[in-house]
């Protein structure tokens, strides 16, 4: 039972740490780009690009050193489904980080 226990406990302990990086994600995005929203607004899956966020290739950009800055992940113009929805950058940033 002790190692059931310990997966539940170390999924949770994962689903959080998950949560709390897209927050975050989503208030730097929010606040880089002077958005008028929330965060708890903007839907994980929500595209960046056209009708999601509208992002705009000068956007693009301020995300790039964005996420440079706040997790340590480089972004080069291979990367292009990291820019997909929140989902997607969450993902790259994790199967990126040092």
């Amino acid at each position: 039972m002790t190692e059931i226990a310990n997966n539940i406990n170390a999924i949770r302990a994962r689903a959080e740490e998950r949560a709390e990086k897209t927050w975050h994600l989503k208030e730097e995005i929010i606040s880089k780009l002077g958005l008028e929203t929330k965060p708890e607004y903007v839907s994980d899956n929500q595209p960046l690009f056209g009708r999601g966020l509208e992002m705009d290739s000068l956007d693009t950009l301020e995300v790039v050193v964005t996420v440079n800055n706040e997790f340590g992940v480089s972004v080069n113009d291979d990367d292009t489904k990291a820019f997909g929805s929140i989902n997607a950058m969450v993902d790259f940033i994790e199967e990126n980080q040092k």
